[in-house]
């Protein structure tokens, strides 16, 4: 068994991994790589991750010449619960075949719950949520952080844990705000006016009308009440 622990571990992995493996141990040495890079990618996600083989590699019978594997992808883009990685095997530089290997993992960290019933659009804050020790395989979308700049889509009741379904952007811009959006063309920067025809959190796009042209058009949202036009991708007639 191999335990991950997010916090303290300095491990470094150059993609696209690939090994060379010849005679005796090769399916030992598939599986490490394997481990490896699940653990890689596990780097992404907080808490610690315990990782092991569920099932043992397999590889079919192969040509002679020089074994490479490479790493190619997980099944799943969080490892967690059971999943397994997907290797390239090339004889003398020529790809063959594909291979897997099968892995399971559990997880230990916090989620969070409500500490009391939270209406609908309820700003998300550790005032209203309490961090709860788990550990094992969290329920399905549960989230391991707090969102940020982010409100409740629902109600939520007492004690009921945080999950993605749950969550949505709060608005930087809501329709009918006055925005501030600025048109650029590389160096080139023009600051006017116009009045939000729909709601964006940051990073979504929103309809303005451009005070006096009553001209439509669509803007980067990239703050409260701010949006941005970059001229080069956009053909604007004001």
């Amino acid at each position: 068994m191999r335990i991950f622990n997010y916090s303290c571990l300095i491990f470094t992995l150059l993609l696209p991994v690939a090994m060379k493996a010849q005679g005796t141990g090769t399916v030992e040495l598939l599986g490490v790589q394997a481990l490896a890079f699940a653990e890689n990618a596990a780097r992404n996600f907080p808490g610690e991750y315990t990782i092991q083989i569920s099932r043992p590699p397999t590889l079919p019978l192969l040509k002679p010449g020089r074994l490479t594997f490479e790493a190619e992808r997980l099944s799943k883009q969080e490892p967690i619960g059971r999943f397994f990685v997907v290797f390239r095997v090339s004889v003398d530089g020529i790809l063959t075949t594909t291979a897997r290997v099968e892995l399971e993992s559990t997880w230990s960290g916090s989620l969070y719950q409500a500490k009391d019933t939270l209406q609908r659009k309820a700003l998300i804050t550790e005032t209203d949520f309490e961090a709860v020790d788990f550990e094992g395989i969290p329920p399905t979308g549960a989230l391991k952080e707090l969102p940020k700049e982010a409100r409740l889509r629902q109600p939520m009741q007492t004690g009921k844990v945080l999950k993605q379904m749950d969550v949505e952007p709060v608005p930087l811009i809501n329709a009918t705000d006055k925005v501030r959006v600025t048109f650029q063309n590389g160096a080139l920067k023009i600051v006017s006016g116009a009045t939000a025809r729909s709601n964006g959190a940051k990073g979504d796009r929103v309809r303005l009308e451009m005070d006096g042209s009553k001209k439509i058009v669509q803007a980067l949202v990239i703050g409260h009440g701010e949006a941005s036009i970059d001229v080069r991708n956009n053909r604007i007639v004001l």
